[in-house]
């Protein structure tokens, strides 16, 4: 993995890249109070034949962590930016929890920069009232207790739960990833979640394949809410649009790229084969 610092609105934002020095370039963006680090056990499995990107998230990582904007658009300008002064044209998109809803937002605003996008434990939903009350709570704990205690009771969560004794090492490591997390950066991100809309329409309204992939141990994120979009307000399932491609992994939970990464990177290939082949009858 090589790690870069690119100067993005006059701040750093960190990333690293693995793989060929291909045109075909795949952007990986993590889930909350992640990093890059998120991807690197999938990153060398699609590194023979895709440059791949893999940006740290502004509050995340080694990132800067500005005061004021922590929406979810704005975490996507930031990608679009790094993509400008990567000389990056057109991209796969794929984004893990958080960065699901980032991959959102840029899709929406950047869609010609586009040839397919991915939600990995992700959802086009916006959240719940339920979901609301947590964050709130969890704004709340992270302001009174700090961020260590809180991301050391929400990574274990993220795991299914018959995988816990063998994963010891690996839950230990996204612990790790977490306490280093910005605690203003983890309150403004939480409040990004809880404000962002709807953007069931970006799905729906696509010209390319679309990747969703779920966990059916997944309490984060459930297969239901990864596989609904709403129109006119009524919710539907995403199987009757023939360019939306879904994936449920059995026994797994929120984590597939770290519990399963040999399926989901396989999950991914399989998906590539389909966008390049389409964006090359197309061209």
């Amino acid at each position: 993995m090589k790690k870069h610092i690119a100067s993005v609105n006059g701040n750093d934002l960190v990333y690293e890249e693995c793989g060929e020095s291909s045109r075909r370039v795949i952007i990986l963006l993590h889930g909350f109070c992640g990093s890059s680090h998120y991807w690197h056990k999938v990153c060398p499995l699609l590194s023979d034949k895709y440059r791949i990107i893999m940006p740290q998230l502004r509050g995340h990582g080694g990132s800067y962590a500005p005061d004021g904007d922590y929406s979810i658009e704005a975490m996507a300008d930031d990608i679009y930016k790094l993509m400008v002064k990567l000389e990056l044209d057109k991209v796969v998109m794929f984004g893990h929890s958080l960065g699901g809803y980032v991959s959102l937002a840029f899709a929406e605003k950047y869609k010609e920069r586009l040839l397919g996008l991915g939600l990995i434990h992700s959802t086009a939903l916006p959240d719940t009232e339920e979901t609301k009350e947590k964050r709130r709570h969890d704004i709340d704990d992270i302001s009174a207790n700090g961020i260590n205690s809180y991301v050391e009771k929400l990574v274990p969560k993220l795991f299914t739960e018959s995988k816990k004794q063998n994963m010891q090492e690996d839950i230990q490591h996204i612990v790790h990833i977490g306490l280093h997390m910005n605690q203003e950066g983890a309150i403004g991100a939480l409040q990004a979640m809880m404000n962002r809309p709807d953007r069931s329409h970006v799905l729906a309204e696509a010209d390319y394949p679309i990747l969703l992939v779920a966990g059916a141990e997944d309490d984060v994120i459930s297969p239901l809410d990864s596989f609904t979009i709403t129109c006119k307000g009524v919710a539907d399932s995403t199987f009757g649009y023939p360019h939306i491609l879904e994936n449920t992994f059995e026994d797994v939970s929120h984590m597939s790229l770290v519990e399963v990464p040999n399926q989901l990177s396989r999950v991914i290939a399989n998906y590539l084969k389909i966008v390049y082949e389409k964006a090359e009858l197309r061209a």
